[in-house]
């Protein structure tokens, strides 16, 4: 039994014993995401300037194509040595459109997520994403993202 606590706690320290290393200063991410009910897969691009995570992405749902820009802030970034787990906030502009009509919006997001090491040059992330715009009517969003794709870590 403590051989087995023992091997437990070492494999949880390569998991979330904190260190530095050129992706947490920054990183650059690319990938594909996805609205559940009635949503075609959409994509996001985005980075990691220490705290600052600054994105673009787009999808498309009931034929309405909704396009956001912004930044969020990582309030929690751990740097562990495999998985890196993450939490934030922040807010931009999401841009609307269908029918012939479109609308730009206030957007609030939260995000949710982790980065995977594969290599010491690449990961892969996967995170969740809530997605709020201020008003009403045909082009609200309340909306919950799942998003995933490839890190890239450019030593600055």
């Amino acid at each position: 039994m403590n051989r087995i606590i023992l091997i437990v706690m070492c494999l949880c320290s390569l998991i979330v014993t904190p260190q530095v290393e050129a992706f947490d200063l920054f990183s650059f991410k690319v990938g594909g995401g996805y609205i559940p009910e009635g949503s075609l897969p959409g994509g996001i691009v985005k980075a990691d300037i220490g705290p600052l995570s600054p994105f673009a992405e787009f999808f498309r749902k009931n034929s309405t194509t909704t396009v956001n820009i912004g930044a969020n802030i990582l309030l929690i970034k751990v740097s562990a040595p495999i998985l890196k787990p993450y939490l934030g906030a922040g807010g931009g502009i999401s841009r609307s459109s269908g029918g012939g009509r479109s609308k730009v919006r206030s957007l609030i997001t939260g995000i949710a997520g982790a980065d995977l090491k594969l290599t010491e040059s690449l990961h892969v992330f996967g995170q969740a994403k809530y997605l709020y715009t201020h008003g009403s009517g045909r082009f609200m969003i309340r909306e919950v993202a799942l998003q995933g794709g490839l890190v890239f870590g450019i030593g600055l």
